[in-house]
């Protein structure tokens, strides 16, 4: 039973930090109309945050010094696992 509960925190922390990881933190200043990334050496103060959908909403366009991301980071693909039957292992006679 402790095993099942362990595993099941495990899981929804997974899940709320995979939720977070998908939206998209830029920067954009008061008076610009292009978005950045947190390190952009064009855009060091006053500037504020707000997601990447928000900003395209807005009309602010992709730095192109930063190389701001121009979309969204997609959550992965579930890869399919293939599994293969293993022979039956043949008792001693």
């Amino acid at each position: 039973m402790k095993k099942i509960i362990n595993f099941s925190l495990v899981l929804i922390a997974f899940l709320l930090i995979s939720i977070k990881g998908f939206s998209q933190t830029v920067y954009v200043t008061d008076g610009g109309k292009k978005y950045h990334a947190k390190n952009c050496s064009i855009v060091k103060t006053g500037k504020k945050s707000m997601e990447l959908k928000d900003a395209k909403k807005n009309g602010y366009t992709a730095c192109a010094v930063c190389k701001a991301p121009k979309e969204a980071a997609t959550p992965p693909k579930e890869e399919k696992v293939k599994t293969t039957k293993q022979p039956a292992k043949k008792g001693k006679k």
